[in-house]
This record gives C-alpha cells, structure tokens and sequence, in this order.
C-alpha cells in the first residue's frame, strides 16, 4: 500500500503533465494557422467552414473565435509578417495597398497576440470595402499603426503586441473559391517603426 505522500506525489505529477499538456496543446494549435495555402504572404484554406474541415483546424476555429461560415459566404485569409517578411509589431506603421477584391464585401481586421481585438478605444480595429476610396484604377489605401494618418483610413493596433492581420472577402466570386492565386491580395508595406506620428 502507498504512502499518503507518494499518493499526493503521484497526483501532482500527473495533474503537472495534463496542465503541460494541454497549455502545449493550445500553442500548437495557436501556430497552426488556418493550414494549407499560401498567397503573397496571406494564407488561407479552402475547407475552413465546411464539413471537410479536418480536428486541427476545427480545434485552431474554436480556439480562436473566427466565426467560420461556408466557403459560399466568406474566404478567410491571416497575415503575420509585412511584405519584407518580418513579424507585424504595434510598434511599427504598415500601408495596405489593395486592388479590388473578388466579392461584394471585404474587411481586414487586426488581432492581439492573445488571439483578441486590442484593447484599445480607438474605434478603428478594423479597415473595410466602404472605407477605402479606390483610384481610376481601383488602387486603395489604407493604413495600420498605433496612431491614425488623417489621410487615410486607418486600423488601429495600439496595444496589439504582435500582431496578425484577417483578411475576410464575403460572398467571394466562383473563381476565387476555386482559385486562391486568382486573388490581387493586399500588400503590406512596411512605413516605418518605433516613431511616433
């Protein structure tokens, strides 16, 4: 018969090895991404929102709180790195350069580190089709920093950390459900880092 001790001892490792476990669970599963394709630095995958959607990325649409509708209504798209490859940071200001997009909506939205909108009242979390003023050639901008540039619409990522930036086009055209690479994806320039407006 064990002892009162090593039961305890027992006990605590085995709890020690779920909480491990499952915190590493939950990593893995936050660098998942959304799996499969990737497209001028944006990925995405064809699957989010249906039936053939695999445990992994149902567990990563969960754990994250993207409400993930059918491939009919919406195509989803994350960013983590600008156009030079490096980490999105609150601390940096990025401009978004887009074309149109192949739906009769879109948005682009910021997320924390956490997973979560930045907690910030700044109103501005996110930068959306009826926000930007496209040129004669459908060119629009727009802006993502901690301060606002007042000549252009702008996504607020004050008190984001590292951030990530989704890409959601709704109702999506035909071809751009088939086609991922068929999509003129925003570019995300880098402006500038660590200076204040």
């Amino acid at each position: 018969m064990r002892s009162p001790a090593k039961a305890v001892g027992v006990i605590a490792m085995v709890a020690i090895g779920l909480v491990v476990g499952a915190a590493s669970a939950i990593i893995a599963l936050k660098h998942v991404g959304m799996g499969g394709e990737e497209y001028s630095g944006w990925s995405g995958s064809r699957v989010t929102g249906s039936a053939e959607a695999g445990p992994l990325l149902r567990a990563r649409v969960a754990l994250t709180g993207l409400l993930a509708l059918n491939r009919s209504q919406a195509i989803y798209f994350t960013r983590k790195v600008d156009d030079l490859g490096e980490p999105l940071r609150e601390d940096c200001h990025y401009r978004l350069v887009g074309g149109p997009l192949p739906g009769k909506w879109w948005s682009i939205t910021a997320y924390a580190s956490d997973d979560y909108l930045p907690q910030n009242k700044d109103d501005a979390l996110s930068v959306d089709a009826s926000e930007v003023t496209p040129d004669q050639r459908g060119i629009w901008e727009a802006e993502v920093g901690p301060s606002a540039n007042p000549a252009m619409p702008w996504l607020s990522t004050r008190q984001a950390g590292e951030f990530d930036l989704t890409l959601r086009i709704y109702n999506p055209a035909s071809q751009a459900q088939r086609d991922f690479a068929s999509i003129a994806f925003p570019k995300v320039e880098r402006i500038s880092c660590g200076e204040s407006r």
